[in-house]
């Protein structure tokens, strides 16, 4: 939102044009010559900041779009207080009411720091589970001791006959130590699959009690743990279609080095590398802001990236701007 905030110039050139001669957005748009992609990207920064009235294009005082803006601040910080009383007096009437039978729903919250604590239960769910247990594995920084560690785990329960289903995003591929350990869990029995994008990080063990990245943004952020069969039956539900879904490992053969990139696509992740704009970004390539805030969506989310620079460097160090 702060970038989208901050201009370039254009936006007030445009409003100063329009406000002093009293013309309409086309007619001070024609009268400074500004491209098509400039005015579309002036156009949507001057109706956000309330400075143009989108019916009649025309502008609309400072002093009116502060009372505007600051009215709809109090509207919703309104909201939000009367969200607060309705949060406290749902808390303090009903959350310690008995549960009818089969309410058997537990959530933990294991914090970020307490990364301890997450192995330990990931450890215990792992020894307890007899049947099956289900994984989604968006991108991230992996190390070869904690793979090892994760294999030994799924070792031993496979030793009891359990039945394990990794899902990895196709990202993944171009890591050689993801592709290394890959080979090592199917030669153990394990059914690994993978998928364009894996929104977030999940563990499920027999059905009954789930792990789930707290915040699909931040790995980091720690983890949510959820216990009951009729909770986690619905989100093992949702993981086996995303498993009917998914692709078989050799059937993607374009997911290690990005050939399935556009040029366009390519020029993008090369300037979020940069740390470069959206505005910026859009006026290199000669579109539209809407049409990069676009790209840098979809890129971002394809590779499992918390951020708009962490997305251009990991497509530089998996080898998609070579």
């Amino acid at each position: 939102m702060v970038d989208d905030l901050e201009d370039d110039g254009v936006a007030q050139a445009l409003y100063v044009r329009m406000r002093d001669h009293g013309e309409s957005l086309p007619e001070a748009s024609h009268g400074l010559r500004l491209a098509a992609g400039e005015i579309e990207q002036a156009r949507d920064q001057l109706v956000r900041l309330n400075l143009l009235d989108p019916d009649t294009q025309a502008a609309v005082s400072v002093a009116a779009a502060l009372t505007r803006t600051l009215q709809r601040s109090h509207r919703a910080l309104d909201h939000l207080v009367e969200q607060h009383v309705r949060t406290a007096a749902l808390a303090r009437g009903y959350l310690d009411l008995p549960q009818r039978p089969g309410g058997d729903a537990r959530i933990e919250f294991i914090p970020r720091a307490d990364h301890a604590r997450l192995s330990q239960r990931i450890g215990e769910l792992a020894e307890l589970s007899r049947n099956e247990i289900l994984s989604l594995q968006p991108p991230a920084d992996w190390t070869r001791e904690g793979l090892e560690t994760g294999f030994a785990r799924t070792k031993g329960f496979m030793g009891h006959g359990g039945r394990v289903r990794s899902l990895y995003a196709q990202i993944s591929l171009a890591d050689p130590l993801i592709r290394e350990f890959m080979g090592r869990w199917r030669e153990l029995g394990v059914e690994v699959r993978v998928a364009p994008v894996i929104p977030t990080r999940l563990l499920v063990y027999d059905r009954r009690t789930a792990i789930v990245q707290a915040d699909p943004a931040d790995l980091g952020a720690g983890a949510v743990l959820i216990s009951g069969a009729s909770v986690v039956r619905s989100i093992a539900a949702i993981y086996d279609y995303c498993w009917m879904t998914a692709s078989e490992p050799e059937d993607v053969p374009g997911s290690p080095d990005g050939s399935a990139l556009t040029d366009q696509q390519r020029a993008v992740l090369r300037l979020l590398a940069t740390g470069a704009k959206d505005s910026a970004i859009a006026r290199g390539l000669g579109v539209s802001t809407r049409t990069v805030t676009r790209l840098v969506s979809e890129l971002t989310a394809a590779l499992g990236a918390s951020s708009r620079f962490q997305a251009g460097v990991r497509a530089a160090r998996l080898g998609w701007l070579d």
